[in-house]
């Protein structure tokens, strides 16, 4: 199966008003990749690059369960949601006519200069970006250092599109996995990308990419006086620096997730590694051991 043989699958029935993810399309267990819920969307209106698109994630969106799809426009702009049941778990709109320029150049010159990878970032054993056991997955494990995580990376070819270019679902899955690190290294705790903007800059070629993402720019965000939430961004380029796509995310973090996805990573993952990104893990561990 392709990726666009999954959101085929899971758009069967979306002229009944219906969608149902399959299980593969996972992040967090029994819940739908950030970046898969942003890819369906993108999916349902295949767009022409440039266009941006701009997501909210109310509440996990589950696997296997069918959802209702609403569908409209205002204008140039494409508006989409989804509902279990009554309750909205996502929404977000798509618009050709106010992409965001964004310059790559600096980003891209600092970290050609400076890197020095420290490590690679743990990863589950089933998300869609980084779980090795996921036949869909991008298998996707960042570099890091103090400044930058990344990755050089060459597509699977379960991400080719029908006309040979590379399928946008790798820009929303890989840009929102890049913003779900971004912020939880930041804060130091597990946690969900909230909102994802992610704008496509032309036509992906089905070749070597770059994936960027500046440490350093990460911020609290403007509107949450209590610091709850994080702003960052990324870039994926080719390996000469050329823009193809950008993201800006807001990513939410709490011990809470921290402890929902403990078990997860250390089904992958040596604990000394996960504790040194985030130290309360050792606390949570230790705790679920005491009598």
């Amino acid at each position: 199966m392709t990726i666009e043989d999954a959101l085929r699958q899971a758009l069967v029935e979306a002229p009944q008003g219906r969608v149902t993810f399959p299980r593969d399309l996972r992040g967090f267990p029994d819940t739908t990749h950030g970046g898969a819920v942003a890819a369906l969307f993108y999916r349902t209106t295949t767009p022409r690059a440039p266009v941006h698109l701009r997501m909210s994630l109310l509440r996990g969106v589950p696997t296997e369960t069918p959802l209702r799809l609403t569908t409209g426009s205002v204008g140039t702009e494409a508006r989409l949601a989804l509902a279990q049941d009554d309750r909205p778990v996502a929404e977000a709109t798509l618009s050709r006519a106010a992409v965001p320029a964004v310059d790559p150049t600096p980003v891209f010159a600092t970290w050609r200069a400076g890197r020095v990878a420290q490590g690679e970032l743990p990863g589950t054993n089933t998300c869609l970006a980084c779980g090795g056991l996921n036949p869909l997955g991008l298998q996707v494990r960042f570099a890091f250092d103090d400044r930058f995580l990344w990755r050089e990376y060459s597509p699977r070819e379960t991400y080719r599109a029908a006309d040979g270019s590379l399928h946008p679902a790798l820009a929303t899955i890989m840009l929102d996995e890049l913003g779900w690190w971004l912020g939880a290294l930041a804060q130091q705790e597990c946690g969900v990308t909230t909102e994802v903007a992610i704008s496509v800059y032309e036509r992906l070629p089905f070749a070597p990419l770059l994936v960027i993402g500046d440490r350093a720019a990460a911020r609290a965000d403007d509107d949450d006086p209590r610091g709850r939430y994080s702003r960052v961004g990324g870039l994926l380029l080719t390996p000469a620096g050329d823009l193809l796509a950008a993201a800006d995310v807001r990513f939410a973090g709490s011990r809470a997730y921290t402890k929902r996805l403990l078990q997860p990573f250390l089904e992958a993952t040596d604990s000394e590694s996960l504790f040194r990104l985030f130290p309360s893990a050792r606390t949570l561990t230790a705790a679920d051991r005491a009598p």
